[in-house]
C-alpha cells in the first residue's frame, strides 16, 4: 500500500550528508546487483565512449557521431533500469536487458529538455566570443555579462527539475511545476549532492593512475580499474537524485495523485 503523504506548506530541506552516505553505502552494498541489472547496455557503453574518445573526430567524424548516438540512447536504458531499482525495487529479470521502450524514450526527452535549459548561456558566450572586438567595448562586456547571467539562470533551473529524472523513470506524470514546487528552498542541497557524487571520481582515478604508473602495471588494468570506479560513481549519481526524489516528492504514484486527486493511478 502507497502511503500518500500531504505535503506541508514549508518546504521539506534534504540532509545533503544523510543521502550521500547512503547513496554510497547503497552503491557498495549493492554494487553486483546493480552491474548486472545493466551489464549487456553497460558493457557497451563503457566499450562505445571509449572507442569514441579515442577517435579523432576530424579523421572519423561519423563514426565518431554513431558512437556519440549509440552513448546517448544507451544511457537512458541504464538510467531508468537503475531509478527503478532504488525507488520500487524493480529488477528485470533475465539475462540480458537492452531495451528502450516508452520510459526510456521519455527519459531521453526529459535529459535533452533539461540539457536546453544551458542553451540559451551558452548561445550568448559564444557570441561574445566570437564578436571579440574591442571596439565594441561596453556593449561586448554587457553582452558577456547578461551570458553569464542567463546561464546561472539555466544551471539554477536544471538543478531543481533534475528530479524530473526519476519521476518519468517510475511512470509519474512530466510535471515540472510540481517538481519545482517541491524542491523549493532545496536548490543549494540539491547542487551540494551532485558534487559531492561526482568529485571523488576525480580524486580517486587521479590516484589510481598515479598508482598504476608508479608500479608499472600494463595500461589495460588502468582501464580496468577506471571502467569499475567509472561505473560506481555513475551508480551514486543516480542514487542521490532517486534518494532526493524519495525525500522531496515520496513515493511513486505521488505526482499523480497530485495531479488528478484520489482517483489518480498508483504507479
Amino acid at each position: 500500500m502507497i502511503d500518500l503523504m500531504d505535503h506541508p506548506a514549508d518546504p521539506r530541506k534534504l540532509d545533503v550528508f544523510a543521502i550521500t552516505r547512503e547513496a554510497y553505502q547503497g552503491g557498495w552494498t549493492h554494487f553486483g546487483e546493480m552491474v548486472r541489472l545493466i551489464w549487456l547496455p553497460g558493457l557497451l557503453y563503457i566499450a562505445v565512449a571509449l572507442v569514441s574518445g579515442a577517435l579523432d573526430s576530424e579523421a572519423n567524424p561519423g563514426l565518431r557521431l554513431l558512437c556519440d548516438l549509440a552513448v546517448f540512447f544507451l544511457w537512458p536504458i541504464i538510467a531508468v533500469a537503475w531509478h527503478r531499482f532504488i525507488l520500487v525495487g524493480d529488477a528485470t529479470p533475465g539475462r540480458f536487458h537492452l531495451h528502450f521502450g516508452r520510459r526510456e524514450a521519455r527519459f531521453l526527452v526529459v535529459s535533452i529538455f533539461l540539457s536546453l535549459l544551458a542553451l540559451p548561456g551558452i548561445l550568448i558566450a559564444s557570441m561574445t566570443a566570437a564578436l571579440n572586438d574591442p571596439s565594441l567595448g561596453t556593449s561586448a562586456s554587457l553582452l558577456g555579462f547578461l551570458g553569464l547571467i542567463v546561464l546561472m539562470v539555466g544551471l539554477y533551473y536544471f538543478v531543481r527539475l533534475l528530479l524530473l529524472l526519476p519521476a518519468v523513470a517510475v511512470d509519474e506524470p512530466i510535471n515540472a511545476r510540481l517538481i519545482l514546487e517541491r524542491t523549493r528552498g532545496n536548490f543549494w542541497r540539491l547542487l551540494s549532492l551532485v558534487i559531492l557524487a561526482s568529485l571523488p571520481l576525480v580524486l580517486v582515478i587521479f590516484a589510481g593512475a598515479s598508482l598504476v604508473l608508479a608500479l608499472g602495471l600494463p595500461g589495460v588494468i588502468l582501464l580496468v580499474l577506471g571502467a569499475l570506479v567509472g561505473v560506481f560513481f555513475m551508480i551514486v549519481n543516480v542514487a542521490v537524485i532517486s534518494i532526493a526524489y524519495r525525500e522531496l516528492i515520496g513515493p511513486p504514484g505521488t505526482l499523480a495523485f497530485d495531479l488528478e486527486g484520489p482517483d489518480a493511478p498508483l504507479n
